[in-house]
This record gives structure tokens, sequence and C-alpha cells, in this order.
């Protein structure tokens, strides 16, 4: 009989992982389904690296940027448990999100806000990253550290 109850104590312990999982991944997929929605905002700028900051976290940061094309002279929205993953004001805009080792300054970046999608120096690069609302609160503290827009 105990030796019975040893294996229901590891079949209800597996379940109970099984579960755990099963919630963390819909309300990530939940997440995710929110962010993109957010970013379907039609939003498109151009402009070179001005300037970068590169936290501890993943490579995450925040790239400042004088614009030379933008379909929008300002953006600044606000959303409840996040920001977006771009601020513009007149020619400068700010990027937030994972800065490569290998950016520098007069780097061309392209964000089309539909795609979900940055190109880094399009006219001769493959080069692409991804955005998505920034929720990680260390991220988001990052970024009130260092952007140019106080």
């Amino acid at each position: 009989m105990l030796k019975y109850l040893k294996y229901l104590w590891y079949i209800i312990l597996l379940g109970f992982f099984v579960a755990v999982i099963i919630y963390y991944n819909k309300s990530s997929d939940i997440a995710t389904n929110q962010s993109v929605q957010y970013l379907r905002n039609n939003v498109e700028f151009e402009g070179y690296v001005t300037g970068f900051e590169q936290s501890n976290n993943h490579a995450f940061g925040v790239i400042h940027l004088k614009l030379t094309k933008s379909n929008t002279k300002e953006f600044n929205k606000v959303i409840k448990g996040g920001i977006y993953p771009y601020r513009i004001k007149g020619d400068i805009a700010e990027l937030y999100c994972t800065v490569s080792v290998d950016r520098k300054k007069g780097d061309i970046v392209k964000l089309i806000s539909e795609e979900q999608i940055v190109y880094y120096n399009p006219q001769n690069s493959k080069e692409e990253g991804s955005i998505f609302i920034i929720t990680d609160p260390y991220n988001i503290n990052f970024v009130k550290e260092h952007t140019v827009f106080k």
C-alpha cells in the first residue's frame, strides 16, 4: 500500500508541473498577442545612430537616433504595465531593444511597427531585430534612466 502512495505522490507532482507549464504558455501567448496589437499603429521611421546605452540584461538597451524619415512627428503613447519600444519627438527618436555589440554611431536604423521589425543598415545588410512592448521592470527602469526625453 505504501508503495502505491509513493507513486501517487509522483503523479500529483508531475500533474502540478504540467499545469504550471500550460498556464505559463497561455499567459505568454496572451502577452505576445497584446504586444502585436499595440504595435499595429503604422509607425515607421529611419535615422542614424547618434548614441546608445546597453544594460546588463541580455543586451537590452536604448538606441538614440537622428531621424531622416518619419511618418509621424511625435509618438509618446502610454500603456498600462509596459512601454512602447520607441519614442519620437521631432527629428529625435529612441529605440528600446537589443543593442548588438556590432552597433556603432552612424549606423542606419529603419523601424516598421506593423512588422515588429527593426532593420539595421538596410542599404547593405540583412541584419534585423524584433521589437515588442517592454514589460520587464528592470528594462523599464533602464529606459527611464537613459532616455533623452525627460
